[in-house]
């Protein structure tokens, strides 16, 4: 029998607990306080699209027992304390798979380090917990929110792309990983090049997730107002030209705006975040590009106002007014200057 780890028990957490308690695998769920409580009573539960999924899966602070898989479905900005809280789960074959937002810190890793990214495992606590060829990444495509009884409920079909971050994993704990995957209901497919699939969809969230945070528009609205949809726009512009430097080609804005037409009427997890009073996740999915841009030479003003707003703001979202004279206004602006650098 494999035995999985879960790090966190939030709307991911829960629901990829939830998914692979329906395998053979012994699924371990870490999580505190109430919700811990509530798990041990109750157990978990996931609503998944008129399917509702009940699990016991077993659940503890901290995982102390050694594990063949780990999930880590906390905060990019938690993952350093929430491993080394449970670093008696690791061995050196453990599979590590980071179910995070944004640049992930194993993106420039190679066969002898993790590498760096800016904003990143400041303290280095993964780079000492962790060897690179352990690390599987992960795109998830899978719209999770909690309601107020703690179920995950989910609208659309799990979907995971999984790439090894370097060469060497162990291939047949992989292969049994996969298998206990599919059989969770997981629509899982392995991919040669996962720095690309990750570049994709972070180009999705650096254009949304922030912009939702200021403003309360749930996805679908960004799609559809013209002035949200604008300012995502060309955040997503600001992004493609840094990845550009990279090697990446990334999709268009109409591919952009049919996703957010089809999420419908969904909150991102930075708004969800922002309406919960949580941190946002602002290094992984904002900072660290455009910390890389910078020193790339791409200009990102836009992205570097939006951060401002953020951090200054007293009160998420922004009131009207506020969205008009902080944000709005400076689109307008972008957009003349472009206009005017075309027409010249």
């Amino acid at each position: 029998m494999m035995n999985i780890g879960v790090i966190g028990a939030g709307n991911i957490g829960t629901a990829m607990a939830a998914l692979l308690s329906q395998s053979s695998a012994q699924v371990h769920l870490t999580a505190r306080g109430k919700r811990a409580a509530d798990i041990a009573q109750r157990g978990i539960f996931l609503h998944d699209r008129g399917t509702v999924i009940m699990a016991h899966p077993k659940v503890s602070e901290v995982l102390t027992a050694p594990m063949d898989a780990v999930f880590l479905c906390v905060k990019s900005q938690d993952l350093g304390a929430a491993l080394k809280a449970s670093a008696a789960c690791l061995t050196p074959k453990t599979l590590i798979i980071p179910m995070v937002n944004g640049l992930p810190f194993w993106f420039f890793a190679n066969e002898t380090t993790l590498g760096h990214v800016p904003k990143m495992d400041l303290s280095a606590e993964l780079s000492a917990m962790i060897h690179p060829e352990q690390v599987w990444g992960p795109v998830l495509l899978m719209t999770v929110r909690m309601d107020e009884h703690g179920r995950a409920i989910s609208s659309n079909t799990p979907t995971l792309s999984l790439g090894p971050a370097v060469e060497g994993t162990d291939a047949g704990l992989f292969t049994t990983l996969l298998d206990i995957l599919q059989k969770s209901g997981v629509a899982v497919k392995p991919v040669p090049d996962i720095r690309q699939s990750i570049m994709v969809k972070l180009l999705a969230n650096f254009a949304t997730n922030p912009l939702s945070a200021l403003t309360g528009a749930l996805l679908d609205d960004i799609g559809k107002d013209q002035q949200l949809r604008a300012t995502a726009e060309m955040l997503a512009d600001e992004f493609r030209a840094w990845a550009v430097t990279l090697g990446y080609d990334l999709p268009s804005n109409d591919w952009l705006v049919d996703l957010m037409l089809d999420a419908g009427p969904f909150p991102t997890s930075m708004l969800q975040d922002t309406w919960a009073g949580k941190p946002l996740e602002l290094d992984a999915i904002c900072r660290a590009p455009f910390a890389l841009a910078q020193r790339a030479g791409v200009p990102m003003p836009l992205t570097q106002t939006v951060l401002t707003l953020l951090d200054t703001a007293e009160k998420l979202p922004l009131s009207p007014a506020d969205r008009a004279a902080g944000l709005f206004s400076r689109v307008s602006k972008l957009q003349k200057g472009r206009c005017h650098e075309l027409n010249s």
